[in-house]
Parts: C-alpha cells; sequence; structure tokens
C-alpha cells in the first residue's frame, strides 16, 4: 500500500518541485532593435520573438542562423509583460547548437526575445521519474528486510 501511495504522490510532489525549479529560472527577456539585431543562443533552450499585442497584425519578422528551425507560434500565449504591455509569441526559435541569430522585424515597434531554458524541464522530469522509482525500490527493499527480521524472530 505504502508503495502504490508513494508512486502516484510522488510524481505530483515532484512536479511541483520541478514547477518551481522552472519558475525560478524563469523566462529571460532582452529587447532586440526590430531594424535588425541578434543574440546568442544555446542549443540547450528554445527562444520565442515576441512583440506587443498592438503589432501582432502587422508583424513580421526574418530570423537567420546557421541552423535552427523557425516556426510561427500561437500569438494568443502572453510571453511576458513589461510594464502594462503584453508580449505576444511571434516566432518559436529552435537552435541546433551554440550560434549566433539574426532578427529583423518589419511593422513593430519593439520585439523582445525570451530564452525559455530547458534545464528547469530537465530537472523536473528527473525529479518526476527518478524520485519516485528510487523512492519505491527503497521502500520494496525495506520492506523485504523487514518481512526477513520478522521471520527470523
Amino acid at each position: 500500500m505504502a508503495n502504490a501511495i508513494g508512486l502516484v504522490v510522488m510524481p505530483i510532489v515532484a512536479g511541483f518541485i520541478g514547477a518551481v525549479f522552472t519558475a525560478a529560472g524563469g523566462i529571460g527577456v532582452a529587447h532586440l532593435v526590430p531594424e535588425g539585431d541578434s543574440f546568442e543562443a544555446s542549443g540547450w533552450s528554445l527562444y520565442t520573438i515576441a512583440v506587443p499585442e498592438a503589432d501582432l497584425a502587422t508583424a513580421t519578422c526574418e530570423i537567420t542562423g546557421q541552423d535552427l528551425s523557425v516556426e510561427p507560434a500561437d500569438p494568443e500565449v502572453t510571453i511576458a509583460t513589461i510594464g502594462t504591455e503584453e508580449y505576444h509569441d511571434l516566432y518559436d526559435v529552435f537552435p541546433s547548437g551554440d550560434q549566433e541569430v539574426t532578427v529583423v522585424c518589419e511593422g513593430v515597434q519593439e520585439v523582445v526575445v525570451a530564452e525559455l531554458g530547458m534545464t528547469g524541464t530537465l530537472i523536473g522530469a528527473g525529479v518526476g521519474v527518478v524520485l519516485p522509482v528510487g523512492l519505491g525500490l527503497l521502500a520494496l527493499v525495506m520492506t523485504i528486510w523487514g518481512a526477513v527480521a520478522l521471520m527470523r524472530s
């Protein structure tokens, strides 16, 4: 029974722990010059190009780099709020390695790039899988040890 509870409850607890690590890592937001600017991208991160809500209808960007994948993003997603302005996701950028990425946009007043690091996600996945399995194995070993000790007494 204890193993079942541990295997059900621990992934939930681990999910909360992973969420805290992810939130603590935060989303790094940097302003870019719309007429042309660049940023250093890491292969361990996902980047999103975001613009103010008022510029969503007119915004177009050309994003270039050595080896990266660029996909249109869901404009309903709010990436950051800076001051009173909400910035919405315009493009998602997936670099395949460390490189410099250049962004040139038209039809916008402001552009930001947000880094969504994978470290928090990997920690959350590790905690969510390794911790429950490890504790389940520990509980199994202790149960067997207790049963053997009971039989000897």
